[in-house]
């Protein structure tokens, strides 16, 4: 198995050469008059010197910044100026300039009163109007700043009134007349009247995906229908609609999103790019520093453990439930035990009595316990005696469930089961170290189960296959830009195999598509020898495919 250096210098002695040839263009779509072309872009993430400067502050990277957006082949980068004082002047006079030569536009990322009650963006804090004008003024001299992103802007509407909006982008556009303004905007919030409401006064909306009013970076199922349904309402706005994924923790929630939903959200999105439904994706901060994420190491031992998650907002009703359960098969002794370990992590609100945890034979509770722990986020260990419930039986079904009893406070938290040791009875996967053995169920939405696996190489994995998506659709749309029919036929082919996680097949339309390049004389020869490089990187990875 490749170590995260063996991957990262195999990246490097693979993309190095090609990175620097590969050109970053933009297929374009129409809106208002004025042609939009495709975001492939990264939010945040920024990367830090090392030491601080004479400051004492350690500033942006800006080398470091932009040869790893160069490397992940994205055409935009959506700089939040929150996390140092000096960010604002590390924009100004270092990472703007090199992302121009770098053929990189740039997007400033601002947060709203709601996240600067204990820290604010400086210089300017919560005056917007002000942010505005300078940032318009500092895109006269440089045109690859194109505009503003409001975060969390439906969550801060008893502030930016339509009156207080338009005159912040007033005072940008008598900078820069062609000063875009995009708020983000959660998909639950999207709706026709706020369309309506502030249509006049933004120029696009971005939409973080996180399952809508169950908040959370485990599920995908609904991402398709959300994007159509965004979409049909911001066409008929004619407004642009940008996509952004999670490739980093959502606060509230039990870990870092995996490797598998990062993949899956990708390709969905970049199909629906593909399809012209989005006008772009944004990875939400996606690491480009490679070390374990020790704080998602949360299993009792080993690396994973059984988790019923409840996100915040929509909670469950008295009597919902989640379950992780498995048949097993008794040896005849009539010895029957059961060892477990459990856990509860919850913030100080969770009021006693709302739910608790419970172990099942066939239906029948055998243990139950409050979720509220007087010592949360410690793993405590069960001795249950399983003789009275199992006796007799050669099958049954071991159910391990969270239950609502009683309604209370909306808390968001999450519950753990771990390193079962039976006796009499076998139990496949007892320390749930991989995605077998136990099926997950919930009769509400609002209760999540799932294997969580900790991933030493999580960060890697997440940019790499981030990589590799962007790569594969550079190659599409510069071959749907310039290329023979056959050429689109097969690039149309490859895109279908990928998106829908066909590997094999994956490997086999491309190496048919960089055959036919290496034969075509259809493409002008440079152009060619572009196109060609970037199938090439993208042929290195599905080869390392994470």
């Amino acid at each position: 198995m490749l170590t995260p250096v063996l991957l990262a210098s195999l990246c490097l002695s693979l993309f190095g050469p090609i990175l620097t040839e590969v050109g970053l263009t933009g297929w374009k779509t129409a809106y208002a008059g004025e042609s939009f072309p495709s975001v492939l872009g990264d939010y945040a993430g920024e990367l830090r010197e090392p030491r601080p400067r004479k400051d004492g502050i350690r500033h942006v990277d800006t080398t470091r910044m932009v040869r790893k957006l160069k490397e992940l082949g994205v055409n935009t980068y959506v700089y939040l100026v929150w996390h140092a004082s000096t960010d604002w002047d590390d924009l100004r006079k270092e990472f703007l300039p090199a992302a121009r030569k770098a053929g990189i536009d740039v997007w400033v990322y601002l947060v709203p009163p709601s996240e600067a009650r204990s820290k604010q963006s400086e210089p300017f804090g919560t005056d917007y109007i002000a942010w505005f004008r300078a940032i318009g003024k500092l895109s006269q001299s440089h045109p690859n700043l194109k505009g503003v992103v409001m975060d969390d802007f439906n969550h801060n509407l008893s502030f930016f009134s339509p009156e207080y909006v338009s005159a912040m982008r007033k005072a940008g556009r008598e900078m820069n007349p062609r000063l875009k303004f995009f708020p983000q905007i959660y998909y639950s919030a999207i709706r026709p009247e706020l369309l309506q409401k502030y249509r006049s006064l933004m120029d696009g909306v971005v939409m973080t995906f996180r399952d809508g009013k169950f908040r959370n970076t485990q599920r995908t199922r609904e991402l398709k229908k959300q994007i159509r349904h965004t979409s049909d309402m911001l066409k008929k706005e004619g407004l642009p609609f940008i996509l952004m994924i999670h490739a980093s923790k959502l606060s509230a929630t039990p870990s870092n999103p995996s490797v598998r939903y990062v993949q899956t959200s990708m390709r969905v999105g970049l199909d629906h790019l593909r399809k012209g439904d989005i006008q772009g994706l944004i990875t939400y901060v996606l690491q480009k520093e490679w070390f374990p994420e020790r704080k998602d190491r949360t299993a009792y031992s080993g690396f994973g453990y059984g988790c019923l998650f409840v996100p915040p907002g929509h909670t469950p009703s008295p009597g919902d439930q989640g379950e992780i359960q498995q048949q097993i098969r008794t040896d005849g002794s009539d010895q029957y035990s059961l060892d477990l370990h459990h856990l509860s992590v919850h913030p100080r609100n969770l009021k006693k009595g709302q739910y608790v945890k419970q172990v099942l034979i066939d239906d029948k509770v055998v243990w139950e316990k409050d979720v509220r722990s007087r010592r949360p986020e410690t793993w405590e260990k069960e001795h249950l005696n399983l003789a009275p419930y199992l006796k007799g039986k050669t099958v049954a079904v071991l159910t391990l469930r969270l239950q609502r009893k009683k309604e209370g406070t909306p808390v968001w938290f999450f519950t753990g089961f771990d390193q079962l040791e039976p006796k009499g009875f076998e139990v496949t996967n007892p320390g749930f170290e991989e995605d077998a053995g136990w099926s997950y169920r919930s009769n509400h939405p609002g209760i999540i189960g799932e294997t969580l696996v900790f991933d030493p190489k999580r960060r890697l994995r997440v940019y790499l296959t981030a990589m590799e998506m962007f790569a594969l659709y550079h190659l599409w749309e510069d071959i749907k830009g310039s290329g023979s029919d056959p050429l689109r036929k097969d690039a149309e082919q490859l895109f279908q195999s990928v998106v829908e996680n066909r590997n094999e097949q994956s490997g086999h339309r491309l190496d048919r598509l960089i055959r036919r390049l290496e034969s075509d004389s259809t493409l002008d020869p440079k152009q060619r020898n572009r196109i060609l490089q970037q199938a090439k990187k993208l042929d290195h990875l599905l080869v390392i495919h994470p």
